[in-house]
C-alpha cells in the first residue's frame, strides 16, 4: 500500500503500514467489545429491564450488530484510513456531519478507559485490598500498565490483546458450560420469550427493548478496528473481515453466557442477579469453589485488554483528525514506535481525572452505569450515520456496485431497531446521576454540530480534508 500525496506532513509522519494481520485486528475489535467483562457488568445491567429475557435481548442485538457490521465493511473496503468514522461519513454525508460523526465517536472512545479502570480498580482491590482507597490506586497501576501497552506500537499492542482476548474467552466458556450443564430444571427456553421480561408493557417488549441499552453497549467495539486500516495488511478485505467476525462470534458468545448467566443463577430468582457487585463471581464461587479466583482475574484481563484496544482505536482517531487540523495538529505527533504518542497520553488522562473524580463522587458501582449509559448513545448515534452513509455513498460513488438489498435493506433494518432503542433511552426515568447521560450526550452532541459549523464558515479547508483517504491499494 502507499501514501497519497495529501498524507501527512513530515512533521507528522505515517503510521506504520502493514504491520498488522488479520489476527491482531480482529482481536482489536474482540478485545474493544471486552467478552468477560461485558457479561459480567455491561449485560448484568440489562437484567433490571429484560429480567429472564436477557438472551433474548442478547439476541436481537447479535442481529443487528451483524447487520450494522456488513454495513461498516461495506464503506471500510472503500475507505481505508485511520479516520475510521470520521472519513465513512465525510465522504459520504459530506464534511459537517462527518466531522460531527468523528467527534461523538471521540466521547464513546474517551470514555472506555474510565469504564474499564472501574472495573480493574474494584476488582483488583477485592483480591489485594490496599487501604480504603485502594481501588483508585489499582485503577491508576493499571492505566500506567495500558499506557505502556499502547505507547509502544501498534504490533505490542496488537499481539498482547491476541493472549489476552484467547484467555478471557476461554475462561467464561467453559464456566458458561459448566452452569448450564449444572442448571438441571432450569434450563427452558422461556429466556427467548418477551413474557419473562422484568417489565410487561407491550407484551414484554418494554423490558427487552429498554435492555437493550445496555446489550448494544456489551457489543459495542466490534466497529474498533476500523481505525487501525492504515496499519493493517491488505486493510480493504482484511477490516471489513475482522468486524463482521467480532460481531458474530462474539455475539454467539454473548448468547450463550447470556443463558448460563439466567439458568445458572435461576429465572425464579433473577431480580437479585443485577443488584449482586460480581454475578459471575458469585455463581463461580458456588459451582469452583476456590477456584472461583480464575473468573476474577479474567475479569481484570478482558477489561485491561478493553482498555488497550480502546486506547488504540481513539489514538488513531484523534490522530486522523490532529492530521488534517479538524483538531489541534499536536494529536497527529508520532513517537519514534510510530504511535500517536500525544493523543494517547491526552486519552489515558482523560481516563484517569473521570475514574477517579466519578468513582468518589458517585462509588464505582454507579460511576460505572454511568458512564456505560453515556457511551451508548453517541454509539448508536455512529451506527445510525452509518446506516445512511451506505446507500449514499454507493449510489454516488459506486452506482455500479450499488444493490438494493446490500445497500437499502441491509441498512434499513438495524436503523428502524436502533432508532426504537434509541427513543425508548430517551423517554425512560432513571435515578440521579444517571438522568445525566442522556442530557449529557446531547449537550457533547450539540457543541460537536456549533463547532463543525464553526470550522464550514471560517476553516472549509480543514474540513473538506475530512473525506481523504490515506491509504491506496498498490
Amino acid at each position: 500500500m502507499t501514501l497519497k500525496s495529501s498524507a501527512p506532513t513530515e512533521e507528522q509522519g505515517n503510521l506504520r503500514s502493514g504491520t498488522i494481520g488479520l489476527p491482531g485486528v480482529l482481536f482489536q475489535s474482540i478485545t474493544t467489545m471486552a467478552p468477560a467483562s461485558a457479561v459480567s457488568f455491561s449485560l448484568s445491567a440489562a437484567v433490571p429491564f429484560s429480567g429472564a429475557a436477557l438472551p433474548l435481548a442478547v439476541t436481537i442485538t447479535l442481529v443487528v450488530s451483524v447487520l450494522i457490521a456488513l454495513n461498516i465493511g461495506e464503506l471500510a473496503r472503500h475507505l481505508p484510513s485511520a479516520g475510521g468514522f470520521f472519513t465513512y461519513i465525510s465522504r459520504s454525508l459530506g464534511a459537517v456531519p462527518g466531522w460531527v460523526t468523528g467527534w461523538i465517536f471521540d466521547l464513546a472512545y474517551l470514555l472506555i478507559v474510565p469504564l474499564q479502570l472501574l472495573v480493574l480498580g474494584p476488582v483488583a482491590a477485592s483480591i489485594v485490598p490496599l487501604g480504603p482507597y485502594g481501588w483508585a490506586i489499582w485503577a491508576v497501576i493499571f492505566a500506567v500498565v495500558i499506557f505502556a501497552l499502547t505507547y509502544f506500537g501498534i504490533k505490542v499492542s496488537a499481539d498482547v490483546g491476541v493472549v489476552l482476548g484467547c484467555i478471557e474467552i476461554g475462561v467464561f466458556l467453559l464456566l458458561a458450560l459448566w452452569l448450564i450443564v449444572t442448571a438441571g430444571n432450569n434450563n427452558t427456553l422461556a429466556t427467548f420469550n418477551p413474557a419473562s421480561s422484568a417489565q410487561s408493557g407491550f407484551g414484554g417488549w418494554q423490558g427487552v427493548l429498554l435492555g437493550m441499552i445496555f446489550t448494544v453497549l456489551a457489543f459495542a467495539g466490534y466497529e474498533s478496528s476500523a481505525p487501525l486500516a492504515e496499519e493493517t495488511r491488505n486493510p480493504r478485505r482484511t477490516v471489513p473481515l475482522a468486524i463482521v467476525l467480532a460481531a458474530l462470534l462474539i455475539g454467539i458468545f454473548y448468547v450463550f453466557c447470556s443463558y448460563a448467566a439466567v439458568v445458572g443463577w435461576g429465572p425464579a430468582k433473577i431480580a437479585a442477579y443485577a443488584s449482586d457487585p460480581n454475578p459471575w463471581g458469585t455463581m463461580a464461587q458456588r459451582v469452583w469453589g476456590g477456584f472461583s479466583l480464575i473468573v476474577n482475574l479474567a475479569i481484570l484481563n478482558s477489561a485491561l485488554a478493553n482498555s488497550n484496544a480502546g486506547v488504540n482505536a481513539v489514538s488513531r482517531v484523534l490522530y486522523a483528525m490532529g492530521r488534517v487540523r479538524a483538531l489541534p495538529g499536536v494529536l497527529a505527533h508520532l513517537n519514534r514506535f510510530a504511535s500517536p504518542d500525544v493523543a494517547i497520553v491526552f486519552t489515558m488522562v482523560v481516563g484517569i481525572v473521570l475514574t477517579v473524580a466519578l468513582g468518589l463522587a458517585f462509588g464505582t458501582a454507579t460511576a460505572f452505569a454511568l458512564i456505560g449509559t453515556i457511551i451508548v448513545l453517541p454509539i448508536i448515534l455512529v451506527y445510525l450515520a452509518t446506516c445512511v452513509a451506505v446507500p449514499v455513498f454507493y449510489l454516488r460513488e459506486h452506482p455500479s456496485e450499488f444493490n438494493v438489498l446490500r445497500h437499502i435493506v441491509l441498512p434499513l433494518i438495524p436503523t428502524v431497531v436502533l432508532l426504537i432503542v434509541l427513543w425508548f433511552q430517551a423517554t425512560q426515568q432513571y435515578e440521579a446521576p444517571l438522568t445525566w447521560a442522556f442530557p449529557l450526550a446531547v449537550v457533547w452532541l450539540v457543541l460537536g454540530i456549533i463547532i463543525a459549523l464553526v470550522l464550514r464558515f471560517r476553516a472549509p479547508e480543514v474540513l473538506e480534508a475530512s473525506s481523504k483517504v490515506y491509504v491506496e491499494a498498490e
